[in-house]
């Protein structure tokens, strides 16, 4: 077939390549708004694949555009080069955790799939105005250069507003065009797409200056636009976090609020009263004030233990352990801190050096659980932790205080948040959960995984 000048020649992607770009696209979970389009690009990809056995002496036609994205038509033309690129920015979207870095991906992307010298992508804020501008091809000081971010007005007002896509060969000549700010580079050829969801326009991708060529075509934009798409979910999935990450805030300011009025602002409503009584009665009975001071002070350590067991309950929250010996001596070390209990603490490294991540972090939070219950309620004086396993016996996590107790027959209705937290947590990685407690006696929590369990005890 013969090529344009300047034209790369294209590759068709191999089977392997095509299995690797089908299941980056798979791992979108179901139900989510990105799961049709990835479903459509799984489907195209697979009967491309068929077409092209089919026809491998033949030359490929550019098929007609179906639909907005004709990605059957994208998928058979693409090489493996361009289905790697979309294979990174797919795992970009799980790879990265800011909205930052998964922009800047994409847009590296997007500017390396179509052959660009520049690429920007601009995410819209609640009041319609731009808020994120991230870009590809400029460098940090050309940017400080040309100043503010763009306010969406000219050619990209038209992307914002109307929502259509744009295909310039000189965007000079089109009168939407409202020119550059000083400073910035001259630019020629324009392709621009709205970023879209669920019907609502949410910010733009565009590109400038096409490489070897003198506009973009129809199969960049068809590109841009699956781009474009990726970006929505991004956009979309960082706000839902972000609405998440502030309902949990204002929860646990709620609960702190509730806890502090009930508990620690009530004990010290207590002992202002007792000092006031004891300013009343000092001149006509001082042999009073000593007993009325004795229960002040003991009051006050109580507050004292009380912040400190808040305090406690307010440590971060953990999403993945590299460390399980290590984290468990750092639940420890701070129990002791802020309780002044005596802490004991044995883990038997090769057995916590078997264990998958997710059992690894299960049976930190179960720890985490048991230690905060002893901390706030126990009243206990001594606590153990222990961590051990064998091929007999899997690996099983003890924790043990010689605190109040309680009856564990006679908890129906009453059992604690912590406790059904351990309960959960042992239910959902298969293991065996042993609550021995009694009252005056003190308590023992042990969480026991089996060996078929753990890979490197399995038998």
């Amino acid at each position: 077939m013969m090529r344009r000048p300047g034209m790369r020649e294209r590759r068709p992607a191999s089977s392997g390549e095509m299995v690797a770009c089908s299941s980056m696209i798979s791992t979108v979970k179901p139900g989510s708004f990105f799961m049709q389009p990835a479903y459509e690009v799984r489907t195209a990809l697979l009967k491309g694949q068929k077409s092209r056995r089919k026809r491998a002496n033949r030359p490929i036609a550019r098929p007609r555009a179906r639909g907005p994205y004709n990605l059957e038509g994208m998928v058979t033309s693409y090489t493996a080069e361009d289905i790697r690129g979309l294979v990174d920015a797919g795992i970009a979207l799980t790879s990265e955790l800011s909205l930052d870095g998964i922009l800047l991906k994409l847009v590296d992307v997007a500017r390396t799939q179509a052959g660009a010298r520049y690429a920007a992508i601009s995410v819209l804020g609640d009041n319609g105005e731009i808020s994120q501008f991230v870009t590809s091809g400029i460098s940090d000081e050309e940017r400080a250069k040309i100043g503010h971010i763009p306010y969406g007005k000219g050619l990209l007002g038209v992307l914002l507003h109307e929502g259509a896509s744009l295909r310039l060969a000189d965007l000079a000549k089109d009168p939407r065009s409202g020119g550059f700010p000083p400073n910035h580079p001259p630019m020629k050829s324009l392709l621009g797409v709205p970023v879209v969801s669920r019907g609502r326009i949410i910010g733009n991708l565009y590109l400038t200056d096409k490489q070897q060529a003198e506009a973009f075509d129809e199969r960049d934009e068809e590109t841009v636009r699956l781009l474009g798409t990726q970006a929505a979910a991004a956009i979309e999935t960082s706000r839902l976090r972000e609405q998440l990450e502030s309902l949990a805030r204002l929860q646990e300011r709620e609960r702190i609020a509730m806890d502090l009025h009930d508990g620690v602002i009530q004990t010290v409503y207590a002992v202002a009263l007792h000092l006031e009584d004891a300013a009343d009665i000092v001149a006509r009975s001082p042999q009073e004030v000593g007993a009325v001071l004795d229960q002040s002070i003991e009051n006050l350590h109580q507050v004292i233990k009380d912040i400190r067991s808040y305090i406690f309950d307010l440590r971060a929250q953990v999403s993945e352990v590299s460390d399980l010996p290590g984290a468990i001596r750092e639940l420890a070390e701070s129990l002791r801190v802020n309780t002044l209990m005596d802490v004991h603490v044995s883990v038997d490294e090769r057995a916590a050096g078997l264990l998958e991540q997710d059992q690894a972090l299960a049976l930190f939070h179960i720890a985490q659980e048991a230690l905060n219950n002893v901390g706030k309620h126990s009243h206990a004086t001594t606590v153990s932790i222990t961590f051990e396993g064998s091929s007999a016996q899997g690996v099983a996590l003890a924790v043990e205080d010689n605190g109040a107790g309680f009856d564990t027959s006679n908890r129906a209705g009453r059992e604690g948040h912590g406790l059904r937290n351990i309960k959960d947590r042992a239910r959902a990685m298969g293991a065996k959960l042993t609550i021995d407690s009694k009252p005056g006696i003190g308590t023992r929590i042990i969480v026991q995984l089996p060996a078929a369990r753990v890979k490197g005890l399995a038998g």
